[in-house]
Order: structure tokens, then sequence, then C-alpha cells
């Protein structure tokens, strides 16, 4: 299986174990890997890999956003979630949002070498632990129609993860290559189009929202 690979995991034991799986049982040259979402889509476009294994609690990106940038742009890049959340609107977001795979963390070497090779192979693959019914799910076509959530930009997301990490404007400003006086102005249009007053309640937001986990 000579295919290239990208891994976004933000743990270095599972990042690594990982890259020997793909390595050592697929034949996969593993182009890049990375413990940050917000560097994810710029080695995407660097190294144009033909799979993305991608966790979705990554710090600074959650991974649903990291599937955002992808399906706005023209990339073309198979996707495994590798995921601790096993609840539908995951698995279902995930989908939507064009993954071709859902594997739970703890899932079994086997399993994920069963979910690569059929993702490679140009099928859907769903964890053993959940319904297959969600693999055939309808997508949604207007479901976020009055998600308020889907009014932010892509930099505004990024703003509201980075908040919600505990970042300052001085520090999210670094982040992002962009002033502190911009950090606070995006700051300031996330709680008008959330509605939320302030730090605190973006904060809390984002964890109910699942964009971090911690």
């Amino acid at each position: 299986m000579l295919i290239s690979s990208l891994i976004a995991e933000d743990h270095d034991l599972t990042r690594q174990g990982i890259r020997s799986l793909l390595e050592d049982r697929l034949d996969a040259r593993v182009c890049a890997t990375t413990g940050n979402g917000l560097d994810v889509f710029s080695l995407l476009q660097e190294h144009e890999p033909d799979l993305l294994v991608l966790d979705l609690g990554l710090p600074h990106l959650n991974g649903l956003d990291v599937l955002r940038q992808i399906q706005e742009s023209a990339l073309s890049v198979q996707v495994v979630v590798l995921s601790m959340h096993a609840e539908d609107i995951y698995v279902s977001r995930a989908f939507e949002l064009g993954a071709a795979g859902y594997v739970l963390k703890g899932a079994s070497l086997d399993e994920m070498v069963r979910a690569v090779r059929t993702v490679v192979g140009g099928n859907r693959y769903l964890s053993d632990d959940l319904s297959d019914a969600l693999l055939n799910a309808p997508q949604s076509t207007n479901g976020d129609a009055d998600d308020r959530y889907q009014t932010l930009t892509a930099r505004e997301r990024e703003v509201l993860q980075l908040t919600a990490e505990g970042y300052t404007s001085q520090e999210i400003g670094e982040h992002l290559h962009i002033s502190p006086r911009t950090a606070d102005k995006h700051r300031q249009n996330i709680k008008a189009k959330l509605e939320l007053k302030n730090v605190a309640e973006m904060t809390a937001y984002a964890h109910r929202r699942g964009l971090i986990t911690g």
C-alpha cells in the first residue's frame, strides 16, 4: 500500500504508534506529523498526502474545523478520524464534513489497519463499536441554517478555540500572526454573533460545542 500520509494527533505516544503502524504494516510513507490543529491545513497544502489520520481533539483548532477547512478548499485527501467521542453527533458531523472513516481511540491495531485499507480503497469505514446506521444517514443540507456557530468565519473559529484554551489576545496574535488588536476585534465579533457576554461565556460555549475536551 504505497500511500503518503499525514498524522495529526496531539499525544506523542499515540502519534508515534500510528506512524509505526502505517509504515510497518501498510507500507505507507508518513510525510509529516503534527500535534497542532492550526498546522494541519498548511501541511496538507505542502505535502498533498493521500491520507490524513485526524484526531478530533486537537489543540488550537479542533478536528471538525480542520475537516471544514478541507471541505471548503480544493484539497483532495482521504480522512480517517481518530476520536474519543462515540456520540452520534460527532460521528455524523465528521462524515458530513467529508471524513471517510471514523475510528474510536482504544481500537485495536488490526481495526486501524482495516480502517485505512477500507478508506484508501474508496469506501467508508465506521468503528466496530458504532452503529452502521450512521454510515448511511442522510447528510444535512440545511441543518446548519439556524446554528450561530456557522456564521463565524474560519479565523473567528480559531480565535474562539484559542480563547477557550485560555490564551490572551497577545498570545492569540502570536499563534495566528495577527495583532492583539485584531484578535480583540475577532473576540468582539464572536461575542456579538453568538450572543455571549465575556470570555467565561465563550469558554463555556466552546466546551458545550465540543471544540475543546479538557
